[in-house]
This record gives structure tokens, C-alpha cells and sequence, in this order.
């Protein structure tokens, strides 16, 4: 693997993380040696004490893919760019050659080999094609740079907000508390028989607001009236805000017709559609979320999901995925069958779970370690052992010996 950073006419260094597969080192040197040529400084992963690669993947501002069938089948190269996406890095992919049945829909590609059908492909236009991506690289980020600040300004008025109608609830109540100190303060003494002037007052306006309530049409009605005006004031000053619901924002009811589940690394499920929202749970890979809604903000869509505990919150769509319809699977010829049936786990690096028994066979599930399955036949293909297992949710497929543990291994006899 390889770190790059590039200096920009701006003076800003864009970092480059190159993620490869074993295979493809030697196209992935020549890479290094065209950036290295156009003015960009490549760092390599030494063998010696350094950093690993969540630290290369954390510093770096975009992350190259060298996309080749040995790294679609890379457990490494897959977790490099989940890892990439969960920290809202940039994924550029690098095609050398034709990749059988097409590039993935949902990430930028470079083409670095002739094709009629894609115009500016071929190794001269797609070194162009990188060097231009890269250069940009510094817009996107003050982009997402603007973005976050002014989501804090938003935040910061929201603060001043609440900070000053807290000021005013205090003030009006010290006005109370003073009004009413006043009213049960008692009168000073004076000696010497005086004449009661203020006693009097109170008792002129009395009888003065007494006679109009007496003989005055509708008077009563109109007292009432202001008496509830001034209670419904004073309630609505001091009454307290109700707790926030995530069903509070407002959504595009949504009801797909396939499942959302978390992705490899999971799903963080926040109680707003924004990166900056409370975290409510971090739902681990393949737990299954019910939608109820969506909303696009900033270019991103965020669906409003239930939880199985019930909870509601939202989740964005670049760590979540839909699931699939089930495959039939393949007839395999020369499979031992296993009765009765084995369980085994997935080892530290967990395992792809594949639709027949070779290493470019489709992936249904991505599987974590320790995750528990039956074994119910073997075969030998491609210098492995693959194994026929079936999971807890009745799913089949085939994983192969080297991805689960020792004691499996042993289990089965392999």
C-alpha cells in the first residue's frame, strides 16, 4: 500500500491513501512512479514499525482503488474502503484491464485501459483523468469544509437562542417575585394622628371598580376575559418545551420494497439527518432496519428507520445497503456430504459467504468474526477446501477453509 500528498497551485496537500491487492503490486508500483513523476510525494508502508492502515486511511483525503477481480475478492482491500467511506472519504477507482461483468454503479471510476464505449479511457487520458480528480480534491473538501461551519453557525444561533429566552423567563420572574414583595411590604409607622390618604385611595378605587362591575353592562364578561388573557401569558411564558421525537421532522413517506440492513462496518443511527445529530445506537453489519421515510440533505439521502428495540432514528444510505433476493444455488458435482451437520465460526477476519465454490463466485453476505453456521458438505476446488454451510436465517452458500477458525478446520476433518 501506498500514502501520497500533492501540492496544489493553492499550497494545500491532498493525501492519497493506494489500496491494491497482492496481485496487482506491479501495476500499483507504475502508478506510484506516474504520481511521483507529476509532482506528487509517495510514501510507502515500510516493513518496520509505522503507522497502520486505520491510521493512513484517517489521514488521507482520498483513498485510490486499484479495482482488479483479486481485489474485489480482498478482505483488505474491502475494508479499506468501508473504512474510507465511514470517515467520508473521497474513493477513486483505478481500472487497468476490462473487469468482468463491469465496474460497481456507486463509485467514481478511472479507466487506465482503451474502451470504444467509455469516452477519455486509455493510460494517457485516465493519468490525466487521476491527476485532475485529485487537483479537485481540495475544492470538495473546502466544500464539505463550508458545509460544517455553517452547520455550526446554525447551531451556535440555536445556542443564543435558547440562552436568551432562558433570560427572559428569569427577568419576568424576578418582576414577579419584586411585585409581590411590594404588595405585602408594610407601610412605615408615622406618629401623630395623620389622615389615611392612601387607605382611602385603595377604598375609593374599590367602591369605584365595584360600582362598574354593579352598573356597567357586560363589565363582569370583559374582567374575565382579561383575567384569562393574563393567565394564558403567564402560562405560555412558563411552560416547558416538549422533548424532541425524531417522527417530529419532516419526511417523504417512504415504503421500499426490499429490507435495509446495516453495511460491513455497521450503521450509526443518529436522532436527526445529520452527521452532527445524537448518536442513538451503532447497529452492528446485517442487522435489518425497518424504513418509514427518507429525506435528501446536502446531496445525501437519510432514511428514517425503526430499530428492533423500537427506537426511531435516522441512517444514512452510504452505510446501510438493500437486501437482495436470494439466488438459486448451483448444482456442485463431487460435494462429501456431512451428516449430521457440523457447526463452525468464521475466523478473525471474518468471511464472504459465496453462491458456489470459487473465489469469483458472488458474495450474498459479508459475515463477522465468530459468526456461527452448519456445515453440511465439502468439496475440493482451486487448491482449497470449500465448505456448504447454512445459516441461522436459512440462507446457503459456501465458505472457504482458510477464512474460518483452527477448530473448524479440525472439526471437519480438512
Amino acid at each position: 500500500m501506498f500514502t501520497g500528498m500533492a501540492r496544489t497551485a493553492s499550497n494545500v496537500r491532498t493525501k492519497v491513501f493506494i489500496s491494491h491487492a497482492r496481485a496487482d503490486a506491479g501495476f500499483a508500483d507504475q502508478l506510484a512512479g506516474l504520481l511521483s513523476d507529476s509532482g506528487f510525494r509517495l510514501l510507502r508502508e515500510g516493513a518496520g514499525i509505522g503507522p497502520d492502515r486505520r491510521e493512513l486511511v484517517a489521514a488521507a483525503d482520498a483513498l485510490i482503488l486499484v479495482l482488479t477481480p483479486d481485489s474485489l475478492a480482498s478482505d483488505v482491500c474491502a475494508w479499506e474502503v468501508e473504512e474510507a467511506h465511514r470517515r467520508d472519504k473521497r474513493v477513486i477507482a483505478v481500472l487497468p484491464a476490462p473487469l468482468p461483468g463491469g465496474a460497481p454503479p456507486d463509485i467514481e471510476c478511472i479507466y487506465f485501459y482503451s474502451d470504444l464505449a467509455v469516452p477519455q479511457s486509455g493510460f494517457f487520458d485516465g493519468q490525466k483523468r487521476l491527476q485532475a480528480t485529485l487537483s479537485s480534491n481540495v475544492s470538495w473538501m473546502r466544500k464539505q469544509a463550508a458545509t460544517e461551519r455553517d452547520l455550526r453557525k446554525a447551531q451556535e444561533r440555536e445556542r443564543k437562542e435558547e440562552k436568551m429566552r432562558g433570560r427572559d423567563e428569569r427577568a419576568l420572574a424576578q418582576l414577579l417575585a419584586e411585585a409581590q414583595m411590594q404588595t405585602h411590604a408594610p407601610l412605615p409607622r408615622r406618629r401623630g394622628p395623620r389622615f389615611p390618604v392612601f387607605r382611602a385611595t385603595i377604598l375609593g378605587v374599590f367602591a369605584l371598580a365595584v360600582g362598574a362591575v354593579v352598573f356597567v353592562p357586560g363589565m363582569p364578561g370583559r374582567v374575565r376575559a382579561m383575567l384569562g388573557e393574563a393567565t394564558a401569558v403567564v402560562d405560555t411564558l412558563t411552560a416547558e418545551e416538549a422533548p424532541y421525537d425524531p417522527n417530529s421532522v419532516a419526511v417523504e413517506e417512504y415504503a421500499p420494497e426490499r429490507e435495509l440492513i446495516a453495511g460491513r462496518a455497521g450503521a450509526n443511527v443518529r436522532d436527526y439527518p445529520l452527521t452532527s445529530g445524537t448518536l442513538l445506537a451503532n447497529v452492528p453489519n446485517g442487522s435489518r432496519l425497518r424504513v418509514t421515510g427518507r429525506l435528501q440533505v446536502q446531496g445525501d439521502w437519510w432514511f428514517r428507520v425503526v430499530m428492533s428495540d423500537g427506537r426511531t432514528g435516522f441512517v444514512r444510505s452510504d452505510v446501510v445497503r438493500w437486501t437482495s433476493p436470494e439466488r438459486p444455488q448451483q448444482q456442485v458435482a463431487n460435494i462429501q456430504a456431512i451428516e449430521p451437520a457440523v457447526q463452525i465460526s468464521a475466523g478473525r477476519a471474518g468471511a464472504n459467504l459465496r453462491t458456489s465454490p470459487r473465489r469469483g463466485a458472488s458474495a450474498l453476505v459479508r459475515l463477522p468474526a465468530g459468526a456461527a453456521m452448519n456445515a453440511t458438505g465439502k468439496v475440493r476446488a482451486g487448491g482449497h477446501w470449500w465448505v456448504r454451510v447454512t445459516l441461522e436465517d436459512g440462507r446457503n452458500g459456501y465458505v472457504r477453509d482458510d477464512v474460518i477458525t483452527s477448530d473448524s478446520r479440525t472439526a471437519l476433518d480438512l
